[in-house]
Formats: C-alpha cells, sequence, structure tokens
C-alpha cells in the first residue's frame, strides 16, 4: 500500500510540476501593479488549467495525508 501511495505521489508531483511550468505569464506587468484598475480574468485554456492544477494540489495533499497516516 506504502508503495502505490508513493508512485501516486511520484507522477502527482511531476504532472503538477509540468503544470505549473506550463502556466501562462502574459502580461505579468498589469498584474504586478497592485493599484492597477484592470481585473485580469482567466478565459478558455488558462482557466481550465488553472482549475486542472487546483484539483492535482488537493489530491497531493490528500494523498500525503493518507501516507502519513499508515
Amino acid at each position: 500500500m506504502k508503495t502505490t501511495l508513493v508512485i501516486i505521489q511520484i507522477i502527482l508531483s511531476i504532472l503538477l510540476s509540468a503544470l505549473i511550468f506550463l502556466q501562462s505569464n502574459g502580461d505579468t506587468e498589469s498584474r504586478s501593479n497592485i493599484l492597477s484598475a484592470t481585473t485580469v480574468e482567466k478565459r478558455g485554456w488558462e482557466k481550465i488549467m488553472f482549475n486542472f492544477t487546483i484539483f492535482i494540489i488537493v489530491l497531493f495533499l490528500i494523498s500525503s495525508v493518507i501516507q502519513t497516516l499508515l
């Protein structure tokens, strides 16, 4: 069981790293200015990647908690 969880965590960590690197940096100037009045909304592929990244983070955290409890 522990071996399976370790393999799952390795796969999730590689997938999570890839998703983070694939996130778009685009227009960092307007995002770095806190006082900027413009709001940036994620749309299309960027929103799907963002939501999938959060899902993988949650799965990774759950698998980490389960592994520490065993």
